[in-house]
């Protein structure tokens, strides 16, 4: 599991962007004491972030120790020699700052190798780096040199430009030279991303954002992904014009980038268009409060700004010179919102007189209290008007949210195909659990990790088979404990998306001297009672699901396929 950054509410809002990986000292899937330990860890991060100044570029050898993160082996490319170096840093990634960052980011330098002699940094190849064995383990894979990317370092390194980044970010100087060598644009926007991060001074910090600012468009543009990437990416610009308190500029950007329509992938998380809201939100009350300081309270998920506000001695590092005036200004937006609220509550609470000033006063003529008060009696009221459809007429509801784009969608089809969406996967599940060769093609680690029905149903069908696995497994014990022994590669160990899920039920099982196991007889009583009538109106479009993406992959090149080249 990859912990990702986003915006403040949502971690999947920007996945693309943010797709980096966790910096934490074991991979993400946790069990028993383990979550334990990872809690306590992660909290004992937050509280260093809290204590430590956020000049600290990268951690000293005392603290790599305190962390028990050992030295890696490195090579230096120019000269050949071997030296070591922690390129581990304590990471909280469950909270997420507007600029990407996590707690703990302050010490992101930590990740560049860089040769002791020559100050030659070692790249980080971050596509490589979410690939192969140790993809979600946390371990960043570095770039290896090609010759003719070696025979033009010395010319960079001797330039006035390099000479003139030996006083900025280790990430900065990474950043120029991905740029200069012309790294995959997917490194260069992780490089330059990061490389505010660990700005040791003010000079840092505004050299940094005033190239974020310069060189991120022409990198977005070039990422190999879809166009609602290429606009979630730009807020980053809005936040970095805001720290160097170019207001005007980051408020016209964020007006545009709110207009900017975008649509989720086919298959792909539709809270995407919705997610940028509440980021956008929090970011213009900054800029209207002209607060320049990276951790802007108003700019903050509220769980954070009321712990910078309701305890400043604690978080001495993340409190800038605004901090105070916008933690005044945020304690009355709060109580006002709540006098708001408390007004339409006490409206909603007489739902006949509400009804009859809604239907006198046109919109334009209500006042915000009434207005507010008007739209959530009536979005309750399609909402169980949807759920009515659900109950009364699921075959029209098939019909409606198969035919209803998922952002067109109005408040009574958002509410009757929340469920008919749900009872989708479990139709294409239902059918996969009796095609073999149509689970064998579709169902493949990236797809049960994905959205929609397709990977809903791969991940249903999936976890039944694994189980239905362990159930046979279990039968036999003494030949269980031979193949828990023999294939412990198989199933023991972090990476919960290739393991073997039915050995890793049944061995841990036999392991931890079960008798009965949850799973044993629990497992497998879902859907022996008769499906419901939305489940049976679901199966044809199931069907039609399962057939159109067989058909699509058939028709991708093969890897050996000449036209594939």
């Amino acid at each position: 599991m990859a912990c990702r950054a986003g915006f403040a509410k949502s971690a999947r809002a920007f996945r693309y962007a943010s797709q980096r990986v966790a910096r934490i000292p074991a991979s993400g899937c946790y069990k028993g004491e383990e979550v334990v330990r990872f809690l306590f860890v992660c909290t004992l991060a937050l509280a260093s972030f809290a204590v430590t100044p956020v000049s600290a570029k990268v951690l000293t050898p005392e603290q790599a120790k305190q962390w028990e993160f050992k030295p890696e082996s490195f090579t230096c490319p120019l000269t050949g020699k071997r030296f070591k170096q922690v390129v581990t840093h304590p990471h909280f990634p469950l909270e997420s700052y507007p600029d990407g960052s996590h707690p703990g980011d302050e010490w992101i330098d930590t990740q560049i190798p860089e040769c002791p002699q020559d100050r030659v940094p070692i790249l980080p190849d971050y596509a490589a780096s979410m690939e192969g064995e140790d993809a979600g383990s946390g371990r960043l894979v570095y770039h290896t040199y090609t010759a003719e990317e070696l025979a033009r370092i010395p010319g960079l390194i001797a330039s006035e430009e390099w000479t003139a980044l030996l006083s900025q970010t280790r990430h900065q100087r990474a950043y120029w030279l991905a740029k200069q060598l012309g790294r995959p644009s997917f490194d260069r926007f992780e490089l330059l991303l990061h490389s505010p991060w660990s700005a040791e001074n003010d000079e840092q910090k505004r050299t940094a954002l005033e190239v974020l600012i310069s060189d991120l468009p022409a990198i977005v543009d070039d990422l190999d992904a879809p166009p609602e990437y290429r606009v979630f990416a730009r807020y980053y610009l809005v936040d970095a014009l805001r720290q160097l308190a170019r207001f005007d500029e980051a408020l016209a950007l964020l007006d545009l980038l709110d207009k900017q329509v975008v649509d989720a992938e086919p298959g792909e998380d539709p809270d995407w268009a919705y997610a940028r809201g509440e980021y956008s939100l929090q970011q213009a009350r900054a800029i209207k409060l002209k607060d320049s300081d990276r951790f802007a309270i108003e700019a903050l998920d509220d769980r954070i700004a009321g712990r910078l506000c309701g305890d400043p001695a604690s978080y001495p590092a993340m409190r800038g010179p605004n901090a105070a005036r916008s933690c005044k200004a945020r304690e009355e937006r709060l109580a006002r919102e709540e006098a708001e609220r408390g007004a339409v509550r006490a409206l909603l609470d007489d739902r006949t007189a509400l009804d009859m000033q809604c239907d006198d006063a046109a919109p334009d003529a209500r006042d915000a209290i009434l207005d507010e008060a008007c739209h959530q009696a009536q979005h309750e009221a399609d909402w169980a008007k949807g759920e009515r459809l659900v109950r009364e007429q699921p075959e029209q509801v098939a019909a409606i949210c198969e035919a209803a784009a998922e952002h067109d969608r109005n408040t009574v089809q958002v509410s009757a195909c929340t469920s008919y969406d749900f009872t989708l996967g479990y139709a294409v599940a239902e059918l996969l659990d009796a095609d073999d060769a149509a689970f064998a093609a579709l169902c493949d680690v990236g797809t049960r990790l994905g959205y929609g029905a397709i990977s809903l149903g791969c991940k249903l069908s999936s976890e039944r088979r694994d189980y239905r696995r362990a159930v046979d497994l279990w039968q036999d014990q003494a030949s269980l404990r031979t193949t828990c022994r023999r294939d412990r590669h198989k199933w023991s160990g972090d990476d919960y998306e290739h393991r073997d899920h039915a050995l890793w039920l049944a061995c841990n099982a036999q392991e931890d001297g079960e008798k009965a196991p949850y799973w044993l007889d629990s497992y497998g009583e879902e859907g022996t009672s008769d499906p419901s009538p939305l489940h049976r109106a679901a199966l044809p479009y199931a069907r039609k699901a399962i057939d159109t993406e067989l058909a699509r992959r058939a028709a991708q090149p093969k890897p050996s396929d000449p036209e594939a080249e």
